[in-house]
C-alpha cells in the first residue's frame, strides 16, 4: 500500500512533467504518458522508492491522474487496464524523466 508520501511523490512528479511537457508546447496523449509512467515507476523501483508489491498501486495512481486530465473519459474497467499493462513495464528512459529532475 502506498504512503501518503509516494502518492505525493507521484503526484508531484507527474505535475513537473505536464509542467515541462506545456513549455515545450507539447500535449500529453496516450503514447506519452505511457512511456513516462513505465519509466517513472522503474525508476521508482530501481532507487527502491516503491516496492515491486505496490508498483500496480503506483500505475493506477498515474492513470488516475491521466484520467483526470482527460476529464475523466475513461472508464474505470479501462484505468485498469491500462494500469496493468504500464505495471508490467520494464523500460526506463532517462531522457523522458529528466524533466522532473531538473526544477
Amino acid at each position: 500500500m502506498l504512503t501518503a508520501t509516494q502518492t505525493n511523490m507521484i503526484q508531484g512528479d507527474f505535475e513537473k512533467f505536464l509542467t515541462f511537457l506545456r513549455s515545450q508546447k507539447r500535449g500529453l496523449d496516450f503514447d506519452v504518458f505511457g512511456d513516462y509512467a513505465g519509466s517513472v515507476l522503474n525508476f521508482y523501483m530501481g532507487s527502491s522508492l516503491i516496492i515491486p508489491a505496490d508498483k500496480l498501486e503506483a500505475a493506477k495512481e498515474l492513470t488516475n491522474l491521466f484520467n483526470a486530465g482527460l476529464k475523466n473519459i475513461i472508464s474505470k474497467e479501462d484505468v485498469l487496464e491500462i494500469a496493468e499493462s504500464i505495471a508490467q513495464d520494464t523500460s526506463l528512459d532517462y531522457s523522458i524523466l529528466q524533466p522532473i529532475f531538473m526544477g
